[in-house]
């Protein structure tokens, strides 16, 4: 898909770095675990990682564990943070895309998951990711950002009911 026209609400990558350098400070204030990335030399390459273990429960009741890797990016293309991530079942073995979807916390048709979340090779670290399509980002959050604190923040709570991310609540009282 092409960028649309409400690009030019996007931000630009220095912007993306400064709200992703503020992130990051919070995330150390509430042991989020969050890490930064960053080349002074390569912007575009600044990225934010976090990898935890998340369970879930299928309609028997049985539960699941699995090693999930989340990465935040700047997209070029589009000039929004981009949402990227991995899960592994126990055995390191990737899961598949429906996997994924099974263990989404939004509940969506299998067309309608697929049209927001791919898979395909990582724009900044060059291997295969799911990735949330970043089509309207720009246009949600411009809705947000004269009341946004951090853009980081807005655009994680935008994305979280997709996938099993959670996050400190202590974001939501800034």
């Amino acid at each position: 898909m092409r960028p649309s026209s409400s690009q030019a609400t996007g931000i630009s990558p220095e912007t993306f770095v400064y709200a992703a350098r503020d992130f990051i400070e919070l995330s150390d204030k509430y042991m989020d675990s969050w890490t930064i990335y960053q080349n002074d030399n390569e912007i575009l390459s600044t990225h934010l990682k976090r990898e935890e273990f998340i369970s879930h429960r299928d309609q028997r009741g049985k539960v699941f564990l699995y090693r999930a890797e989340y990465v935040i990016f700047y997209n070029l293309s589009y000039g929004v943070p981009s949402f990227s991530f991995n899960v592994w079942d126990c055995t390191g073995k990737l899961l598949t895309l429906e996997q994924v979807r099974d263990i989404s916390l939004m509940k969506t048709r299998k067309e309608d998951f697929f049209s927001v979340v791919t898979q395909q090779e990582h724009p900044v670290l060059y291997k295969p990711y799911f990735i949330i399509h970043p089509c309207h980002t720009a246009e949600l959050l411009s809705m947000f950002r004269k009341t946004s604190k951090n853009l980081i923040i807005t655009f994680l709570s935008l994305i979280t009911p997709l996938i099993q991310l959670n996050l400190p609540l202590e974001y939501g009282l800034l």
